[in-house]
């Protein structure tokens, strides 16, 4: 968690996004990183009404979620900005 919390403490300085984590016992982890109003601007992106979608991670396994969802964010930046 930490290493993704500090990567995202990092990206997030240049480039807003909303980042969501949540736990349930019967929902297990969540982790949504979405860039609001910017679909548009992203269009191999996955969607969200008007919202671009970095990731939407479940999974009950805290460290595998977390790292599921940093390696998310980090192709969808490969995939749309060309690099992070």
């Amino acid at each position: 968690m930490a290493d993704f919390l500090t990567f995202m403490d990092k990206l997030v300085e240049n480039f807003p996004l909303h980042i969501s984590v949540g736990y349930s016992k019967t929902c297990d982890w969540t982790i949504r990183v979405v860039k609001q109003g910017c679909a548009d601007d992203y269009p191999n992106s996955k969607r969200d009404g008007k919202d671009a979608v970095l990731c939407n991670i479940q999974d009950c396994d805290m460290q595998l979620a977390f790292a599921k969802a940093q390696v998310a964010v980090k192709d969808w930046l490969l995939e749309n900005c060309g690099g992070y």
